[in-house]
């Protein structure tokens, strides 16, 4: 009978998994593969914490505003689970005033001894114990974290035990010398040398430092003060403050020594708090994985984001806490490690309309319309409030500065005009919005317009057109030549953006996970692209200050290629200025040519290709000079349009993933010696 009913509790509560489950992938966006994870987790630990004998540590990883804090406060909600949770900021824990996080464990969360709770350990990049140059910062006060994570153990004096062992130590020392000096105690009270006892007593409490308003006398053993200190340090409900007082009566100086010796030893000074069945999340940001979380450029492409983010996996993540943890601190943390994707642009479209739905619900149960919004809107606050590194924050807040904050300008006019609205069209148009309030049967009662004040979108709009023509020559030189050298289109490029250090940049999609020779070299090619382009069209007097970066990285890459990654004439690692033997080659002269060269060649490339597509580049500026972006699609219709190479039309361009044919080589190659081998022998010999 009690194994059925274990078993009914059991599918009682993993049905609860299941609709909690599908619950939180209805109201996280984008969530689906984490909630997934993060569920398949807790189960068992929820399911069976009894059979936990450490804790459940599960690590969750993402850029900010990516929904980590709020998809575990959720599932608390939702498992019913406020009572045995907490969640600490560890950031508040980098200063000196950390000194009380054992305290708080011990302490505040005393109860949750033994119990299967949940602890949530938020922002713990901070909790870091080694600086950017790998030395120790010494936190000790955050042992008590690393203990809690790995054994759920932790040793700690109680405060209240602590205090009442140095009162007692103190009371012993002080009879100690009271000894020494001939004070004679009998029924526990002082007979002789009274005044060396009240001096060597004087200012000593043990309970309460008024010593409850009586001053020290020679019957101090028997006053309230002593019988309550007496009665905490021995902490025993079965020892009762008569039984006590009885004691000290029929006690000398030795007596009380031993009373007090006994009581410190009864009194265990360091417990043990149990949390082994604690489900215990870590939720941090770590810059070092998630490296384009530095970007605040709303004009990044989300999608572009995304891809890169999905290519971040454990390795990344445990090479990341290896610069702010020690080896054996990051093997504590385990293997459960959750990556969060950024959103893409179809995420944060979804998150967008939930936004405007949500405001127009509020308004038809506070005041009995709709809000119908235009696809003007959806794109306002797009412009306005998507920052992709930057996750949903910054749309919520757009959301309510530039729909929320009208509502009341919305009903006043409503009440103000005594209409009867059952709905409002909302849309903007040329920096205004259009209020448009209709009855029930769709009838226009009133348009309202009023400017609006944006933020981000007027930062895109150029001030000055020969500016924006000069930066649209100079992308445009990169999206080409990224497209006719890879043949793979370019996800965007932009002649002026929201970020204040950038005019305008181009997204070029490289073959992924392996730079070859041909590879670097076509990039070095790409990063001359605005360079060779500004000087072609406008002159080398007025190329401009932009093409400082992209001649830095052209001669970064083709200084690796020649020094590090051996694609020069001679395959070393040149990586020493000096050495104690003659174990290493020297040839700067010899290898600063050969970059030198190689740069040489890949601006000829890029000119050649550049001046045969003239009117391309011509074309692409012309746009680029009045519209400010090219997504992907357009650009391919440009250079399919204009572009006089004749693979384009024909052959086409292909996919980054698709770029490289290895395996397939490998494939031929083994084909070809099964069926001839002599032939592939003789072309081996000859190379």
């Amino acid at each position: 009978m009690e194994q059925n009913l274990l078993h009914k509790h059991i599918v009682i509560k993993k049905q609860k998994l299941e609709e909690i489950r599908h619950t939180l992938k209805n109201q996280f966006i984008g969530l689906d593969a984490v909630i997934d994870e993060v569920m398949s987790f807790v189960s068992t630990w929820y399911l069976f914490p009894e059979a936990q004998f450490r804790p459940t540590v599960i690590n969750l990883w993402g850029m900010t505003g990516s929904g980590k804090t709020a998809l575990i406060q959720k599932l608390i909600e939702l498992l019913d689970y406020k009572k045995l949770y907490a969640q600490m900021d560890m950031g508040e824990f980098e200063s000196d005033s950390a000194s009380w996080i054992k305290s708080t464990f011990t302490g505040d969360l005393e109860f949750f001894d033994n119990q299967a709770c949940v602890l949530c350990l938020d922002e713990f990049q901070f909790a870091r114990t080694l600086d950017n140059n790998g030395n120790e910062l010494g936190k000790d006060k955050l042992r008590v974290i690393w203990d809690l994570i790995d054994s759920g153990k932790i040793n700690y004096i109680p405060g209240s035990n602590s205090y009442y062992l140095r009162r007692a130590e103190l009371c012993l020392k002080n009879l100690l010398r009271a000894e020494a000096g001939q004070v004679v105690i009998r029924h526990g009270q002082v007979v002789e040398n009274a005044d060396l006892f009240l001096e060597i007593f004087k200012g000593f409490y043990f309970d309460d430092q008024w010593r409850y308003n009586e001053a020290i006398s020679k019957d101090y053993f028997l006053s309230k003060d002593f019988i309550e200190g007496i009665h905490d340090l021995y902490n025993d409900e079965n020892l009762s403050r008569e039984i006590l007082k009885e004691k000290i009566q029929s006690s000398g100086i030795q007596d009380l020594l031993i009373l007090l010796a006994e009581g410190i030893k009864t009194l265990t000074g360091v417990k043990q708090m149990n949390l082994s069945k604690a489900l215990i999340f870590i939720l941090g940001n770590l810059d070092e994985a998630f490296y384009m979380s530095g970007s605040l450029n709303p004009d990044i492409s989300a999608d572009e984001l995304y891809e890169a983010t999905s290519r971040i996996n454990i390795s990344h993540i445990k090479a990341a806490l290896k610069k702010r943890f020690r080896h054996e601190q990051i093997a504590r943390l385990g293997n459960n490690h959750i990556i969060y994707k950024s959103f893409t642009n179809a995420h944060f479209r979804e998150l967008i309309r939930r936004e405007l739905q949500r405001v127009s619900d509020y308004m038809q149960n506070e005041f009995g319309f709709t809000l119908q919004y235009h696809s003007s809107i959806h794109e306002l606050v797009y412009n306005e409030g998507v920052f992709p590194t930057q996750g949903t924050r910054p749309v919520l807040t757009t959301v309510k500065n530039l729909i929320e904050t009208w509502l009341g300008k919305l009903a006043v006019e409503c009440i103000e005009k005594d209409m009867k609205v059952s709905a409002v069209d909302w849309s903007y148009c040329d920096d205004k919005y259009v209020f448009v309030f209709k009855d029930r049967s769709n009838q226009v009662l009133n348009i309202y317009e009023e400017p609006v004040n944006l933020k981000i979108d007027s930062l895109r709009k150029s001030g000055n057109e020969n500016i924006q023509a000069h930066t649209a020559v100079h992308e445009a030189g990169h999206a080409i030549l990224a497209a006719l050298t890879l043949r793979i289109l370019p996800s965007v490029v932009l002649s002026k953006t929201a970020a204040d250090n950038c005019d305008g940049f181009c997204l070029v999609n490289f073959p992924e996970d392996l730079t070859t020779r041909e590879v670097l070299k076509k990039d070095i090619v790409i990063s001359l692209g605005g360079y060779v382009a500004e000087k072609m069209i406008f002159g080398a007097e007025n190329t401009s200050s932009g093409v400082y970066s992209d001649l830095e990285n052209a001669s970064s890459l083709a200084n690796k290629a020649i020094k590090y990654y051996g694609m020069g004439s001679d395959p070393l690692h040149i990586a020493v200025n000096a050495a104690n033997n003659n174990e290493y080659f020297f040839n700067k002269a010899h290898h600063h040519e050969e970059a030198l060269n190689l740069i040489q060649s890949c601006v000829k490339t890029a000119e050649e290709i550049l001046d045969a597509n003239k009117l391309l580049l011509l074309k692409m500026s012309e746009y680029l000079s009045c519209h400010n972006r090219m997504e992907e699609a357009l650009i391919g219709q440009f250079i399919r349009e204009y572009s006089v190479e004749a693979w384009v039309k024909t052959e086409g361009f292909i996919r980054k993933e698709n770029y490289f044919s290895f395996h397939q080589e490998i494939k031929k190659q083994i084909n070809e010696l099964e069926h001839h081998p002599h032939s592939l022998r003789k072309q081996i010999m000859k190379i």
